[in-house]
């Protein structure tokens, strides 16, 4: 069922996101500038869908730039940017060695599990990352009200009737939960992201930001 959402996602035209999110570009930035040779680290987006976060991690100067998703659809989406390493996978289940990626960028895909996923996806993204490697990722916040719309499942579960993620799983985090699930990484920032929809002030796009060490 959540492969087929995909699919189904990545056949819209309003799945082609083009531009980067700022406050990703503004992360990766401020830490490749701290690095003598980006062109040495290996960096895995997981959940790339049309490639956008690849492309940025490429032209900020990462070498081996790799895209993992569970959509092919996706994945077609990514290769037309010229991202040559590409993976079909579940987060859950990365096909990955130990200690082999310098930095993970997890943008708009974890949340999008059951919330007793969060942890098998957090051990798998730790194992794979080197020792004092990065993670840049979102988790939807518990403040949201854009997504939480169709089936309440409990414990602020929802499977969504957006028109364009119908039927998908979505998972909303509060602050405490967003730090128990990364008390594995060696040091942990994160902000918060919010805003509106024009013409509906009433309805709230709310995510954690967050930045973690191996």
């Amino acid at each position: 069922m959540k492969e087929k959402s995909w699919q189904s996602h990545y056949t819209k035209d309003k799945s082609r996101l083009t531009y980067p999110d700022e406050n990703l570009v503004r992360m990766l930035r401020r830490y490749l500038n701290t690095q003598d040779d980006p062109r040495s680290l290996a960096a895995l987006d997981l959940g790339c869908g049309s490639g956008r976060h690849c492309r940025l991690l490429a032209e900020l100067g990462a070498g081996a730039v790799m895209g993992m998703d569970v959509s092919d659809n996706a994945l077609r989406l990514t290769e037309e940017l010229g991202i040559e390493y590409l993976i079909h996978g579940d987060n859950r289940q990365i096909p990955l060695r130990n200690n082999s990626i310098d930095i993970v960028v997890a943008w708009g895909s974890l949340h999008y599990n059951y919330k007793e996923e969060l942890s098998h996806m957090t051990q798998e993204i730790y194992r794979i990352l080197k020792p004092g490697g990065r993670l840049f990722a979102t988790l939807r916040s518990d403040r949201d009200t854009y997504l939480k719309r169709g089936s309440h499942l409990g414990n602020n579960i929802w499977q969504t009737d957006l028109p364009d993620l119908q039927g998908t799983i979505v998972s909303f985090y509060s602050e405490d939960e967003l730090k128990r699930h990364f008390t594995l990484f060696n040091e942990l920032e994160y902000g918060i992201s919010e805003r509106s929809l024009m013409g509906d002030t009433g309805s709230v796009i709310s995510h954690w930001i967050i930045h973690a060490t191996k």
